[in-house]
């Protein structure tokens, strides 16, 4: 699909958080990042999901709740009835919707979501929207768009680390990086690269041609050219082609860093019908254009009722418990949606009570604050929230679970949560029965979405931490005690307390009292009759008195040090 090959001359371009793109731009305008969807691919790609009921719908389902929690305005782009007959050798077909189109379609009414259909093929009307500013950027595999001259595609929408299973990143591709950089491809370039070594209207190419030589020629020149030939002007056309394979074999202008005389270029060559699908694809007119941005309608309300009723049909979101899931996987996106439309409210005057209960209608309490690598580091609060609120569908109108329900294998829920604390839809590993919408629910949300939506709270909470903050910075620690060197022979007396003890003998003379040692941190007395230790004859306790020696000393000095 797209150039054979392109991308190992144009690189990986930049690996990008999809959030952090779609905040810095939300900071940059005070709306949405805005994308259009080649939503061909996708639909491509969803047919190979597995597990569960409708598996590709399901897909398609927890993909457009990624998008919403990023706070992103997608718009999908469908293929029109003037795409060209045949793509990649096969045909293909007249324009007629099939189900997993129809039903996506459905689905996008449903979310409130805009989707347009294209008058050709959907990547080049998507890379028409970017250039005319309807959209930032576009979304797609297929490396096309940049051939049709898309200024921002992003590509390769996935988890970040191996074992991760959330989408996170993509590769950013910016057009006039890629001219500057190591390919030094431009739009034009890219169409000679593909006409020379294969694209989707002529896979096979020029026979021996490489992605190397085809780029080489685009940049000495030769797609820039070829692109601004009159489309009758056979002569220039055909002058255009003797240079070509002049160079080519000869290299005289050492355009190219070898010669190849034995590559053959076709008197054919290039294809007139193919380089019209390059360079004048089937897209919107002016008129068009100018149409489409008067009824593009960016945030539409939820029909809630037909979701509800969708979900239990395609998925199989039965009865009250299936009524719970759908309000735990919806309502964390919503509350990003909720509080990015709040940004676009006009509040002149300000009424600071009601806009503070206006606030705690929407998110309850703040908790914390974090940065974390699937979002590049941006950083994020803890907001807490209770998740019926944000989704007011009747669940007392609901038909009671027959049997308790185990706990649902659902890989697109793992899809979008596959660790708590880094996303905004909470875990599926919670039974749906157990799950209650109306108990307080807690997301990390970006901290510039939570400012712009109450930004009350937001200042309220940054006070009370401020004010935490200094009362703890105002105590200040004691000065820890200096340590003095005491000798051995004070730590002994300080340890040990020479008294005089009664005895039932007869008291002999006062030179020959004995004092005796006493324990003092327990209170307690030494035994009179046995020592402590093992001592020597010479320090045995004295035999005509009931009293220690005072020779016990050297011992204890010894086994203190």
């Amino acid at each position: 699909m797209g150039i054979h090959g392109i991308y190992k001359e144009i690189g990986p371009g930049e690996r990008i958080a999809l959030a952090k793109l779609a905040i810095d731009k939300f900071q940059q305008t005070g709306r949405p990042l805005r994308i259009a969807i080649d939503i061909s691919i996708w639909l491509f790609q969803i047919q190979s999901s597995k597990g569960g009921t409708n598996p590709a719908l399901r897909t398609f389902y927890y993909r457009l709740l990624r998008l919403i929690s990023h706070s992103i305005h997608p718009l999908f782009v469908f293929d029109g009835p003037n795409k060209p007959p045949f793509k990649r050798n096969k045909r293909t077909g007249p324009n007629v919707a099939s189900i997993p189109e129809f039903l996506a379609k459905q689905l996008l009414k449903q979310f409130g979501l805009s989707f347009h259909v294209a008058p050709g093929e959907a990547e080049a009307e998507c890379a028409l929207l970017q250039r005319e500013g309807i959209v930032d950027a576009v979304l797609s595999e297929d490396v096309d768009t940049l051939m049709f001259g898309s200024g921002i595609t992003l590509r390769n929408w996935s988890a970040e680390t191996a074992k991760g299973k959330v989408a996170t990143h993509v590769n950013l591709y910016d057009a006039e990086k890629t001219k500057a950089g190591r390919s030094g491809l431009d739009r034009e370039g890219m169409v000679l690269v593909a006409l020379m070594s294969g694209g989707d209207y002529i896979p096979e190419g020029i026979p021996g041609c490489g992605p190397k030589l085809a780029c080489e020629a685009a940049r000495a020149g030769f797609g820039k050219e070829l692109c601004s030939i009159p489309k009758r002007d056979s002569i220039a056309l055909n002058n255009w082609r003797e240079r070509l394979r002049h160079e080519i074999h000869t290299n005289e202008s050492k355009l190219f860093s070898r010669k190849k005389p034995s590559l053959t270029i076709p008197d054919d060559f290039p294809n007139r019908e193919a380089l019209g699908y390059y360079t004048h694809p089937a897209i919107s007119s002016a008129d068009g254009l100018a149409r489409l941005r008067r009824n593009l309608k960016w945030d539409q309300d939820l029909d809630f009722a037909a979701l509800r009723s969708f979900t239990g049909d395609a998925f199989e979101w039965l009865n009250l418990g299936g009524a719970k899931k759908f309000i735990r996987n919806l309502a964390p996106a919503l509350l990003i949606r909720q509080l990015s439309l709040r940004a676009l409210e006009n509040r002149d005057p300000v009424d600071n009570d009601a806009l503070r209960e206006a606030e705690s209608r929407l998110v309850t309490s703040l908790h914390g604050k974090r940065t974390h690598p699937s979002t590049d580091n941006t950083t994020e609060l803890r907001v807490a929230f209770v998740p019926h609120k944000l989704v007011p569908i009747d669940l007392d109108a609901e038909p009671p679970d027959d049997t308790v329900p185990e706990d649902p294998i659902d890989v697109e829920g793992e899809f979008l949560d596959a660790d708590e604390e880094a996303s905004a839809v909470p875990s599926s590993s919670v039974r749906p029965f157990l799950y209650d919408p109306d108990v307080l629910e807690k997301a990390w949300i970006p901290e510039a979405i939570v400012k712009a939506g109450v930004p009350l709270m937001v200042a309220a909470w940054d006070d009370s931490r401020q004010i935490v903050a200094t009362k703890a910075a105002a105590k200040k620690p004691a000065k820890p005690r200096a340590k003095k060197d005491v000798p051995v022979q004070s730590r002994i007396d300080n340890t040990f307390k020479v008294r005089k003890v009664a005895s039932s003998m007869a008291v002999p003379r006062k030179s020959s009292l004995s004092p005796e040692l006493e324990y003092l941190p327990g209170r307690s007395v030494l035994p009179q009759s046995t020592s402590p230790f093992f001592l020597p004859r010479g320090l045995r306790p004295h035999r005509t008195t009931n009293v220690h020696c005072l020779s016990w000393l050297p011992r204890v000095r010894l086994l203190l040090r």
